[in-house]
This record gives structure tokens, sequence and C-alpha cells, in this order.
């Protein structure tokens, strides 16, 4: 199945709206993100405010969403729940273009469109503004593992050296 297919909620026919502010709301969940393939959240939770203002030669779209985000922790392996409470907007123009195209910030779409899906520039957003590291804080992390990755890291252990590189380690020391 397309991702379109999958994502048609998220479609705005902006050609039928009134030329005011108009509302829309989303609710993301998993399955959302699995539409583009996207595997590193567990679970989610978030709650999409759109408000899609629509001008005679623009359209000025502000995005508002609070929920969380489940992701394993990159220590322990267990779930951790990222909270977010984030806006952006996007500006839409219309275009000679015969392809949708992002310069700036600005989104130009073809003079014959009568449509927008919104999921794209939210996926991308959410994504790129999700921490890379995600941990507990500070001893929430799960003991029976963090017991199994001490046992077996090497860190607390002495470690033989090729005597060959104690050359290389005099000429850095100077």
């Amino acid at each position: 199945m397309e991702i379109s297919e999958i994502l048609k909620y998220c479609n705005i026919p902006f050609s039928s709206l009134k030329l005011v502010s108009n509302i829309f709301n989303f609710e993301i969940e998993k399955t959302f993100f699995e539409a583009f393939n996207y595997t590193r959240y567990d679970d989610c939770n978030i709650k999409l405010h759109l408000d899609f203002k629509k001008e005679n030669m623009l359209m000025d779209l502000k995005f508002t969403y609070v929920g969380k985000i489940f992701i394993s922790c990159d220590r322990c392996l267990e779930n951790v729940a990222v909270e977010f409470n984030s806006n952006f907007s996007n500006v839409l123009k219309f275009s000679h273009s015969v392809e949708e195209t992002t310069n700036n910030g600005v989104t130009y779409l073809p003079y014959e469109s009568y449509d927008y899906n919104v999921a794209q520039v939210f996926y991308e957003h959410v994504v790129l503004n999700t921490p890379k590291k995600i941990l507990h804080q500070e001893n929430q992390c799960d003991p029976k593992q963090i017991e199994l990755m001490n046992l077996f890291s090497k860190s607390g252990k002495e470690v033989e050296y090729d005597s060959r590189w104690n050359k290389l380690k005099d000429l850095k020391n100077k």
C-alpha cells in the first residue's frame, strides 16, 4: 500500500476552504511513522493542531503538537517517554512549476493543485527534533541490564596492547 493511501486523512483540500483560519486536529499514532517505514518509535500518542490560514496568493500553516513518543533507551533498551510540546510554521505558495518544490522554508505548489498532504512536513519535523541519544534519568535504567553490561564490558579489564605500538605512543606524548 502506498504512503498516500495510508495517510489520506492528512490531505487538506484547500481549494474548498474559506479565506480565513481553518482548524484541523489529528491524532498521530505509531502507524503514522510506520507508513514512512520509520521504526525507531516503539509507540506514540501525539495530538496535532493545525491552523491552516488561506489567503489569495499563499497559505500559512501553523502546526502545534503535544504528546509522547516512546523510544528504547540507548543504555538499557527499556522504553523512555520523550515528551513533545512544540510548534512550527510552513508557507505554501503557487508557482508555474510542474512539481511541488521547497526552497527556504516555502513550499511551492503547481497552480493546478487543489489539496496538500501535511504528513511529510510533520513527519520530517518530528524526526529531526527527536533527540538522537535517548537515555533514562539517572538510576532509572533496568538494573539487570546494567549489571549484564558491566559483566561483559571490557572497561573494567586491562587490555593488552601489541608492544610495537609503544613507539607511536611515545611520539604522541612528545
